[in-house]
């Protein structure tokens, strides 16, 4: 749950700052299109901007609040990587929501936030962090309950344990690739 909590925080900043990320090119988009760079490039460049100080921020969430919470050696390790996934997750779909879903020619960026793509943004993102907490949930059950017992894990647990954990690797990483993928047909597809 604390994983999730963070999520919802830096997913909480996102909306804010990445997810606007191809809108507050506004009106000069169209230098953007006639420059000598990719869509491709200029979303993914835009993407390693981001990911590095919410990467960065969520990390210091984690480990802070798994600090105060006194969590296991076990526990902070998975914690500290499930959240650099699910931050690359978080920004993967704001960029390319945001390329889907554009709004150039707002006089507020802060309104940029606000509309339909926005919205879908925010409910893809809980679902997305609730999935993975989910998802985690019963592998980390599964040895937290083995080591109160004393009991050691059989084998054919130990293979659903890390089916359980990749998988969540694999739905961040599909999180992340493909709304980038329909951010940047959307944005080759428009006229100017």
């Amino acid at each position: 749950l604390n994983m999730g909590l963070a999520g919802f925080v830096i997913s909480a900043v996102a909306i804010r700052f990445v997810y606007p990320a191809v809108s507050i090119e506004g009106k000069s988009f169209w230098i953007i299109r006639s420059a000598p760079i990719s869509i491709e490039r200029l979303l993914w460049s835009k993407f390693w901007m981001y990911l590095v100080p919410l990467i960065v921020l969520s990390e210091i969430l984690i480990v802070l609040s798994n600090w105060f919470l006194n969590v296991s050696g076990f526990m902070m390790g998975l914690s500290i990587v499930t959240m650099a996934f699910l931050t690359a997750g978080i920004v993967g779909l704001g960029i390319g929501l945001g390329a889907v879903y554009p709004r150039f020619f707002v006089e507020n960026v802060a309104k940029i936030a606000t509309g339909y793509g926005a919205i879908l943004y925010m409910v893809l993102a809980m679902g997305f962090i609730a999935l993975a907490v989910f998802l985690e949930a019963w592998p980390v059950n599964v040895i937290f309950m083995s080591h109160f017992a004393g009991i050691e894990i059989h084998a054919s647990r130990w293979v659903l344990v890390v089916c359980a954990l990749a998988l969540v690797a694999v739905l961040s990483l599909a999180v992340c690739v493909v709304p980038m993928r329909l951010g940047v047909r959307h944005l080759e597809a428009r006229e100017g």
